[in-house]
């Protein structure tokens, strides 16, 4: 599998930026997750936006999700025009209901799949599967664990630190985690996020061989953050970079 940073800034991008999102390619299979601020342009430097067979939105914050909009019309175009056959399958959070049906109408576009039910079923995509699980946020917000030959990559999305999130992230291999603060700004973390060290901890507690920071604010210095998360974790610390890629088999 291979994963390839779209955008990695929250809650607003930089110039030549993006916000939350990621792209997960294994064999001919193409799932986008997340889709903040700009992130669909950015999706189209790597591929065709046509072969993206599924979509999942962690919640429905801005900064993760804002471009459903710029999806759903490029797709309903490619359908109109037949250059793509298939609807695109998007799993989102039922919560905050308002949004979810707004999406959930657009059925000649999207095959809308609740997480809190994809909770309960198998979710499964040739040799990939995806298992979604709830993080601690302000609005019903989920993780999502992508696994392939019981190789384990686990996406926090926003969360802060507890017991149930280390459960959560046991066995996996590579952790994608945020780290919206530093060190300096614990205070914040109980709006639902984690701190760079935070996020070093939740690797070093889950035994995981390489976390992968991002969710930064802008103005913050990255090398910082890096820094930081290296204080709590003995492995391989690196930043989500815009275009950056990584094997994650």
């Amino acid at each position: 599998m291979k994963l390839t940073i779209l955008g990695c800034y929250a809650p607003y991008a930089p110039k030549e930026g993006a916000c939350n999102s990621y792209l997960i390619q294994s064999d001919n299979l193409n799932i986008m997750v997340d889709c903040g601020h700009g992130a669909f342009a950015q999706l189209q430097r790597y591929i065709n936006f046509r072969d993206v067979h599924t979509l999942v939105i962690t919640h429905f914050h801005p900064d993760h999700y804002a471009d459903i909009h710029a999806v759903r019309h490029a797709f309903s175009g490619a359908l109109r025009d037949g250059s793509r056959t298939d609807p695109l399958i998007v799993y989102a959070p039922s919560e905050p209901a308002l949004i979810f049906e707004e999406i959930n109408n657009w059925r000649d576009v999207f095959i809308t799949i609740p997480i809190e039910d994809a909770i309960h079923r198998e979710n499964k995509f040739g040799l990939v599967r995806l298992n979604f699980f709830p993080t601690s946020h302000p609005m019903p917000t989920f993780g999502v664990k992508i696994i392939k030959d019981d190789k384990v990559f686990t996406y926090t999305s926003d969360t802060a630190l507890n017991n149930n999130l280390v459960d959560e992230c046991m066995g996996s291999k590579i952790i994608l985690a945020e780290a919206s603060l530093r060190d300096t700004d614990i205070a914040y973390t109980n709006k639902g996020h984690m701190t760079a060290k935070q996020a070093g901890l939740l690797a070093q507690k889950v035994y995981a061989e390489k976390l992968i920071l991002t969710h930064f604010w802008p103005e913050y210095n990255l090398h910082q953050l890096k820094r930081e998360a290296e204080v709590s974790f003995d492995g391989n610390v690196n930043l989500a970079e815009m275009g950056k890629t990584f094997i994650l088999d």
